[in-house]
């Protein structure tokens, strides 16, 4: 039998939920619409601040941090490693069970892929919640960059050794500066992020 329930609680179905609600706003103009001007309120004068290089870093830096936070709280990393050493040992039994009993071969993969979809819902579940902060921030980012004068944001930003450029200037192929800019700050926040909750937690 599978070790781990793996189950949800309302609440996390609820943000599952509105995670794939907020998530067409990549392909449904009037959801980013309605998500951006929500968070323009707050957004857009605290954009006006500082530099916009600056404000981008900080916002890829607190949706990287927050993310990181729920991902280490959230997920259960025990019960992830029993599960997948329990999916090891069934790999096995299902080796061994190879031409031999069909019937205890088919008890070994029903309860193999039990375990292996438990083991994907401990693993979505922190991601279902951060989800929540870093969709809605690209969705207003991707507005404001195209909308400016509407988002109170800067139509170029200063990179180092670059100098000023359009937002919407492409770095390589498709890939545009201010998408460059903000994900290069949300990886190295989230990386810092980790390295200080784990000596925190040593």
């Amino acid at each position: 039998m599978v070790i781990e329930t793996g189950g949800w609680t309302t609440l996390d179905k609820l943000a599952g939920v509105l995670a794939v609600l907020l998530m067409t706003g990549y392909y449904v103009v009037p959801v980013q619409y309605a998500v951006a001007t929500v968070l323009n309120v707050l957004l857009g004068p605290l954009a006006t601040l500082v530099p916009f290089s600056v404000f981008l870093l900080g916002l890829s830096g607190a949706t990287g941090l927050v993310s990181t936070v729920l991902q280490v709280r959230l997920r259960d990393a025990e019960a992830l490693e029993r599960l997948q050493e329990r999916t090891k040992e069934l790999q096995e039994r299902m080796q061994d069970a190879q031409g031999g009993d069909a019937a205890a071969l088919a008890d070994e993969q029903r309860e193999f892929v039990d375990t292996w979809k438990t083991m994907l819902k401990l693993q979505f579940r922190p991601m279902v919640w951060s989800m929540l902060l870093t969709v809605p921030t690209f969705l207003w980012l991707r507005w404001a960059v195209t909308s400016p004068a509407v988002a109170f944001v800067p139509a170029a930003l200063s990179v180092p050794v670059l100098g000023q450029m359009a937002l919407t200037a492409t770095l390589v192929g498709p890939v545009k500066v201010w998408v460059v800019w903000y994900v290069g700050g949300s990886l190295s926040s989230s990386l810092l992020s980790r390295r200080l909750l784990a000596r925190v937690g040593a």
